[in-house]
């Protein structure tokens, strides 16, 4: 009886220690199983095992974005509050453009530089096949695909747009930012940039600190003046019809000279009604 006993736990102990090994193994190979052990682990230590951003997307909100105004309509404020709510990567055509001009190399457009320095401070458009080689660069970022994105001032032309469609990006909505020209331009005479943390200030709106380091640093860009602005502005309204037009599916307008909190809430406002639309459909 006690060998009959001891041979029982001697199988027992045995079948233990092979379940010990073999079911982790179970987990790893079998995505199903290692999915729901996977979901009962607290949502930080995924993010600790993972990788994943601690930051999720908003899913109330479509995840292609295109933000569209005049100069100075506000869009880049927008763009930005969109960005830190709801963790979309925000794509500037203007930050773009500055960066291509003021780094070393210049990257694949360092050929172009000195063509679109003389755009910028003439405020005339840059060619459509330098803007496109930019922005398509930027939309196959991993942050783009994984995360989603807002574009920021493209496309301008009907010829950006089509290009866009001709790489197989179809944004989930257009949003058009309206200011009347005489506001714009009264927003840009008084901006001033942070040469150094790229912080945009307004002599009236967003005063900078009264801190003489700061003051130092502010500088005028070189298409925020006047002569600039108006033909920028004739620039917007001649090619932006165009635009409207092929994303007519897709447009919603916002009253962009409201304060920037009370847009920001109709933008929110106009996202979510969108997506629900969507659902339905």
């Amino acid at each position: 009886m006690k060998t009959q006993l001891y041979h029982s736990s001697l199988i027992m102990h045995a079948l233990l220690l092979s379940l010990a090994f073999v079911l982790p193994s179970l987990v790893v190979c079998n995505p199903a199983l290692a999915t729901k052990s996977q979901s009962l682990l607290p949502s930080q230590n995924k993010a600790k095992i993972w990788g994943i951003v601690p930051k999720l997307i908003d899913s109330n909100i479509p995840k292609q974005i295109i933000v569209m105004g005049g100069p100075a309509s506000g869009k880049g404020t927008q763009c930005e509050k969109l960005r830190d709510k709801h963790g979309l990567v925000h794509i500037s055509s203007g930050d773009l453009l500055r960066k291509a001009v003021s780094s070393r190399d210049g990257g694949p457009t360092a050929p172009h530089i000195s063509t679109i320095k003389q755009c910028m401070e003439a405020g005339k458009l840059i060619p459509d096949s330098l803007m496109t080689r930019l922005i398509l660069d930027r939309l196959r970022s991993r942050d783009c695909q994984e995360r989603g994105y807002i574009l920021d001032g493209y496309p301008r032309t009907l010829a950006q747009a089509q290009s866009l469609q001709d790489a197989g990006i179809s944004p989930d909505v257009f949003l058009l930012l309206n200011v009347r020209d005489e506001d714009a331009i009264k927003r840009v005479i008084g901006r001033r940039t942070d040469s150094k943390t790229g912080l945009v200030y307004h002599l009236e709106y967003n005063p900078p600190p009264n801190d003489p380091e700061v003051q130092k640093r502010l500088i005028i860009r070189s298409d925020d003046t006047l002569e600039s602005m108006k033909v920028r502005l004739k620039q917007f309204r001649k090619n932006v019809a165009s635009v409207e037009s092929w994303y007519r599916d897709i447009k919603r307008e916002v009253d962009g000279s409201k304060s920037p909190s009370e847009v920001s809430k109709d933008i929110d406002a106009t996202l979510k009604q969108m997506r629900k639309r969507k659902q339905r459909a």
